[in-house]
């Protein structure tokens, strides 16, 4: 967490104080240089339409893990119980 701190925010200490969390010119939410396998786009607007497409793919996994939940408040059993009698 301190990484992330130094890297996107400005040091409290030159920040205005009616600006608290102030975050750095040059810093892009979520970019914290790592990509060892050099999949990061160069072009900046494929990398916003690859930061929706992960944003798009997270949600859909929330909404899954819900629906996986609200089965479970209904008739008791979890997941593995369902697949484990659909065979």
């Amino acid at each position: 967490e301190q990484f992330r701190a130094e890297k996107g925010w400005v040091d409290p200490s030159e920040t205005p104080i009616d600006a608290p969390g102030m975050l750095k010119a040059d810093y892009t939410p979520g970019d914290l240089g790592f990509d060892p396998l050099g999949l990061k786009p160069e072009d900046p607007e494929e990398f916003r339409e690859m930061q929706t497409k992960e944003l798009q793919n997270g949600r859909l996994a929330m909404l899954a893990a819900a629906g996986f939940l609200a089965q479970e408040a209904t008739d008791g059993k979890g997941i593995i119980e369902h697949l484990t009698s659909m065979s």
